[in-house]
């Protein structure tokens, strides 16, 4: 096994714009710091940071702290000696946790539990004896986590662990079942599922308070995906129940729909819908219910099938991306009437699903030069989840770190607390399960007030893998979705995107009503089909060098 190694890069270029979160209330992303008063009487303390998978019991993958602002830079970045594929990191006041799977041979798992500075990334414990731990969650004392399971279990140790967040020893595990879902923590109760039900457990104790049989979380259709808000406890497979009691609220006919990964805010709960068609053809929709009565509200299917993650919940948009053929697009939709709000075209495949951070959308990738795929690198974007504007991508280094020399490293889905990112890499495209334990390491980014420099950014469009100068900058308007522009109606609403024009880092500017004026920014604008003659939209785009470029459509009823 690899030697553990830390590297610190980039002190003289740090600068720390850290914020404190905010307590939020019980539709809180659960990120944040709060104080309530448990059933024992005693006050509890939610810590702040990423607490859990997609940030809290919501599950938005939302939090109001901030990542790095404006721009990143690599603080630490260590070798994992495993890999965190299909785990997350979780950071709470300042430790930062660390799930890591170093055995995956078929028929056994391994791997360790690691909690460190989030500073410094020293090491504070390691608890080594562990079957592939899943992402945990954590509370003011104790981080609770359940274990992947191997096809033949000859452990002890599979099953559901409490241990102190300070020393890493046990407090409690539970081992009467292999499968159990990543657990819900609140105040007074964990939640969680395993393949025959859904429990209450006792924070202190793992004492089962109630099991609802027959209301699974954890299937190979669903994932293994609970939320929570307001008293009430959303399961993948389409069902709620009362978190007090586990009495059903209501639940989704099986004969519907097949839903996963739940999340929930503002009153709607979201999830991804999964259609099987024939053999591997399916559709993946994204589907928004009521939170109190489970009617559907809306549904958005995405053409093809290229998606398969978790959208993340903001306050005003459902956000996921579509990757294929070396290129994504980052789509927002109306959170309240699934309309597309912003899409935006992002360079890079393999991106994880989208986390936010204080208004700003971070999503891990890969970028791979045509030229020279052996030269591919982990890439992190970061966009405005208002407008869908790009504001930085950076380029991860693995420069003496062990990688694949035949799959170069994409980026996990990253998480943000107090200024900083957290976030694993692993070799992307791998037939080969073993190469994800020997190739993944984890890198830590701190804010910085200046541009990544060259050996982090992008390159010009084209320019890295032809060896030509950066394409002519060319302004590009498109519509979003398909619009037959001889069949629009007066008061007709389209959504038009610029995302198309060519080169990167670009401002765009709109003129959506022919005077002259551009009054509007952003990556898309929305327009509506005048009720008499024709309409101008204008866009004008600039690059990073100051250089311009124009064009129109003209819009009107038929």
């Amino acid at each position: 096994m690899k030697n553990h190694r830390t590297s610190k890069e980039g002190n003289s270029r740090r600068t720390f714009l850290k914020t404190i979160g905010i307590a939020m209330g019980a539709t809180s992303y659960g990120s944040s710091i709060s104080i309530a008063r448990n059933a024992n009487g005693l006050d509890w303390k939610r810590p702040g940071g990423w607490i859990a998978p997609r940030a809290g019991p919501s599950r938005t993958g939302v939090t109001d702290q901030n990542g790095p602002t404006p721009y990143a830079v690599t603080d630490w970045r260590i070798d994992l000696d495993g890999s965190m594929y299909d785990t997350d990191p979780v950071v709470a006041d300042e430790t930062l946790y660390l799930s890591v799977t170093t055995n995956n041979t078929p028929g056994e798992y391994g791997g360790y539990i690691g909690a460190y500075d989030a500073e410094t990334g020293d090491e504070q414990w390691k608890r080594p004896d562990l079957p592939a731990p899943k992402t945990p969650a954590i509370d003011d004392q104790t981080i609770y986590f359940s274990t992947q399971v191997p096809e033949t279990p000859d452990s002890d140790d599979i099953g559901f662990h409490a241990l102190d967040a300070d020393s890493g020893d046990t407090v409690w595990n539970r081992t009467d079942h292999n499968h159990w879902s990543h657990p819900i923590v609140t105040e007074n109760k964990i939640y969680t599922s395993n393949r025959d039900a859904t429990f209450a457990l006792h924070r202190e104790t793992g004492d089962t308070i109630w099991k609802a049989g027959g209301v699974s979380g954890f299937s190979d259709d669903v994932g293994d995906a609970l939320s929570y808000t307001d008293g009430t406890l959303f399961v993948s497979d389409g069902t709620a129940l009362d978190a007090e009691d586990g009495s059903t609220k209501w639940a989704v006919s099986s004969d519907e729909c097949t839903l996963g990964n739940p999340a929930v805010h503002n009153g709607m709960i979201y999830y991804t819908q999964t259609e099987h068609i024939v053999g591997d053809d399916d559709r993946v929709k994204v589907q928004a219910r009521s939170a109190e009565t489970g009617e559907v509200e809306w549904v958005h299917r995405e053409d093809g099938n290229a998606w398969d993650g978790r959208p993340a919940i903001t306050e005003n948009h459902v956000l996921f991306v579509n990757s294929s053929d070396g290129e994504s697009i980052v789509t927002a939709l109306d959170s309240t009437t699934g309309e597309t709000v912003w899409a935006t075209m992002i360079r890079g495949t393999s991106f994880s699903s989208p986390v936010v951070g204080n208004g700003t959308v971070y999503l891990g990738g890969q970028y791979v030069p045509e030229s020279d795929p052996s030269a591919g690198r982990a890439l992190i974007h970061a966009l405005d989840d208002a407008t869908g504007d790009q504001l930085w991508s950076y380029l991860l280094g693995s420069s003496g770190l062990e990688t694949s020399p035949e799959d170069p490293p994409a980026a996990g889905a990253p998480v943000v607390a107090d200024g900083k990112m957290y976030v694993a890499t692993y070799p992307a495209g791998s037939t080969l399960d073993y190469q994800y334990v020997y190739y993944s390491n984890f890198f830590v980014l701190d804010s910085c007030a200046v541009q990544p420099d060259e050996d982090h950014r992008l390159p010009e469009e084209d320019e890295s893998d032809c060896g030509d100068d950066a394409p002519d900058l060319e302004a590009c308007i498109e519509a979003i979705s398909d619009v037959d522009w001889s069949d629009l109606n007066a008061g007709d609403v389209i959504q038009l995107i610029a995302s198309c024009s060519t080169r990167s880092d670009l401002r765009y500017e709109w003129d959506i009503d022919g005077d002259g004026r551009y009054e509007e920014t952003g990556s898309t604008v929305s327009v509506t089909v005048p009720t008499f003659d024709s309409m101008t939209v204008g866009l004008r785009v600039t690059d990073s060098n100051g250089d311009t470029d124009t064009t129109s459509v003209s819009v009107s009823p038929n």
